[in-house]
Protein backbone atom coordinates (compact mmCIF):
# COMPACT_ATOMS: atom_id res chain seq x y z
CA UNK A 1 0.00 0.00 0.00
CA UNK A 2 1.33 3.48 -1.08
CA UNK A 3 -0.23 7.01 -1.08
CA UNK A 4 -0.37 8.68 -4.55
CA UNK A 5 0.38 11.88 -5.70
CA UNK A 6 -3.41 13.14 -4.40
CA UNK A 7 -3.11 12.02 -1.04
CA UNK A 8 -5.12 8.99 -1.54
CA UNK A 9 -3.51 5.41 -0.69
CA UNK A 10 -3.56 3.12 -3.27
CA UNK A 11 -3.44 -0.90 -3.23
CA UNK A 12 -1.09 -3.42 -4.99
CA UNK A 13 -1.37 -6.37 -5.97
CA UNK A 14 0.63 -8.90 -4.13
CA UNK A 15 3.76 -10.47 -6.48
CA UNK A 16 2.88 -13.37 -9.15
CA UNK A 17 5.56 -15.34 -7.60
CA UNK A 18 5.47 -15.76 -3.92
CA UNK A 19 8.76 -16.07 -1.64
CA UNK A 20 9.86 -19.95 -0.91
CA UNK A 21 10.50 -18.96 2.89
CA UNK A 22 9.32 -21.51 5.14
CA UNK A 23 10.50 -19.05 8.22
CA UNK A 24 13.48 -21.41 9.22
CA UNK A 25 16.43 -18.91 8.73
CA UNK A 26 19.95 -20.20 9.37
CA UNK A 27 22.63 -20.35 6.62
CA UNK A 28 24.42 -23.49 6.37
CA UNK A 29 28.44 -23.56 6.01
CA UNK A 30 27.61 -24.24 2.04
CA UNK A 31 26.07 -20.40 2.02
CA UNK A 32 22.49 -21.74 1.82
CA UNK A 33 19.73 -21.14 3.68
CA UNK A 34 18.13 -24.26 5.88
CA UNK A 35 14.71 -23.84 5.58
CA UNK A 36 14.50 -22.30 1.92
CA UNK A 37 17.92 -23.08 0.14
CA UNK A 38 18.40 -19.90 -1.21
CA UNK A 39 21.63 -18.01 -0.99
CA UNK A 40 22.16 -14.65 1.04
CA UNK A 41 22.47 -12.60 -2.18
CA UNK A 42 19.03 -14.90 -3.61
CA UNK A 43 17.35 -13.57 -0.07
CA UNK A 44 18.44 -9.82 -0.78
CA UNK A 45 17.58 -9.27 -3.54
CA UNK A 46 14.28 -11.21 -3.51
CA UNK A 47 11.54 -8.34 -2.17
CA UNK A 48 12.96 -5.96 -5.28
CA UNK A 49 13.42 -9.44 -8.09
CA UNK A 50 10.90 -9.32 -10.58
CA UNK A 51 8.93 -11.69 -11.28
CA UNK A 52 10.73 -13.61 -14.16
CA UNK A 53 14.33 -13.50 -11.77
CA UNK A 54 12.34 -14.67 -8.77
CA UNK A 55 10.95 -17.84 -11.09
CA UNK A 56 15.18 -17.96 -12.12
CA UNK A 57 15.60 -18.86 -8.46
CA UNK A 58 12.67 -20.87 -7.66
CA UNK A 59 14.10 -23.16 -10.51
CA UNK A 60 17.41 -23.58 -9.43
CA UNK A 61 16.36 -24.26 -6.08
CA UNK A 62 13.91 -27.32 -8.05
CA UNK A 63 17.25 -28.15 -9.93
CA UNK A 64 19.42 -28.59 -6.88
CA UNK A 65 16.00 -30.40 -4.50
CA UNK A 66 16.11 -27.55 -1.83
Amino acid sequence: MSQDDDGFLEFTSPPAVASPCVGICRMRADGLCEGCGRTLGEIAEWSLATDERRREILERLARSGS
